[in-house]
């Protein structure tokens, strides 16, 4: 029975970080909503991040958006979700933290950057009206 409750109480902690995710991006998205272009912008980057992930990693896509005046408020979100996390030291540049981190380390922020993007595309969606194709 042991393992029973055990197994729950880890299913419990899973749903709850969705759940923290999921608010916090929303919140995120809430922000900037209402500045027009810029929230258009902002939607065009966040929908494209997962994949961005998957194919370029990490470090490169948050290099990518750093780069992009744009896209720094897209940044500034997944940089502070990571930070929430414990991957990223706060006041810390987030790139330049990821950069020194060992693989491990990295290897578990890119999985919870993935798992946070894939909310934050969910709730642009939801919460910022554009074009389905930017």
């Amino acid at each position: 029975m042991r393992g029973g409750v055990s197994s729950l109480r880890r299913i419990e902690k899973v749903r709850t970080l969705n759940q923290e995710r999921g608010l916090f991006a929303l919140n995120e998205v809430s922000k900037i909503k209402g500045e027009g272009g810029k929230a258009k912008k902002y939607k065009s980057y966040a929908k494209k991040l997962p994949a961005f992930i998957t194919t370029n990693g990490l470090i490169a896509t948050l290099a990518f958006l750093k780069s992009k005046k744009e896209a720094k408020d897209v940044y500034d979100s997944v940089v502070k979700w990571l930070e929430k996390q414990g991957y990223i030291e706060k006041g810390k540049d987030g790139l330049e933290e990821l950069l020194k981190a060992d693989y491990h380390k990295l290897r578990l922020a890119t999985m919870e950057a993935l798992a946070f993007t894939s909310w934050l595309k969910r709730m642009v969606d939801i919460e910022i009206e554009g074009e389905e194709n930017e």
